[in-house]
């Protein structure tokens, strides 16, 4: 299998198809990202 994030970014709206908080480190790296870019 091959490793990949499934998500869609659209001005403020961000989906993904999986629980980023539920993902360790490398979802809570994304979300802080996210947050990030909000500020």
């Amino acid at each position: 299998g091959v490793d990949f994030v499934a998500a869609v970014e659209n001005g403020p709206l961000v989906a993904t198809q999986f629980h980023p908080e539920k993902s360790g480190d490398a979802g809570l790296a994304l979300l802080e990202n996210w947050v990030g870019t909000l500020r």
